[in-house]
């Protein structure tokens, strides 16, 4: 099963954990432009997504399914949360990376 692990801070993590977002927005870089595209730029393919929250031994995570990338220059919503996405520059678009079922949580205590 191939992999792809990301980081999440709190807010972002606290509405994907529980299915109000299913996606993930990351800016275009060098580096996660290496996790999602291979050398001659074909898209990198992924079973599932384990996003945790901070770092350490017993940081929380959720497992969900891959459905892929796409560009994305305009987004404008808000989460019960609190936690806004909102921004608009077409000629800087950024990553949207989407998220299928949830498959496995852990070590939640403390999440929301």
């Amino acid at each position: 099963m191939k992999v792809l692990h990301l980081t999440l801070k709190k807010a972002p993590f606290e509405v994907m954990i529980t299915g109000e977002k299913q996606y993930e927005i990351r800016e275009k870089g060098s580096w996660i432009n290496s996790r999602l595209f291979n050398p001659d730029g074909s898209k990198r393919q992924y079973d599932v997504i384990k996003f945790t929250n901070g770092y350490g031994k017993n940081r929380p995570y959720f497992i969900a399914l891959y459905l892929g990338v796409c560009e994305i220059s305009l987004m404008n919503e808000f989460f019960s949360n609190g936690f806004q996405l909102e921004f608009y520059d077409p000629s800087n678009p950024r990553w949207m990376i989407n998220l299928g079922e949830i498959l496995e949580t852990g070590n939640l205590k403390g999440v929301k």
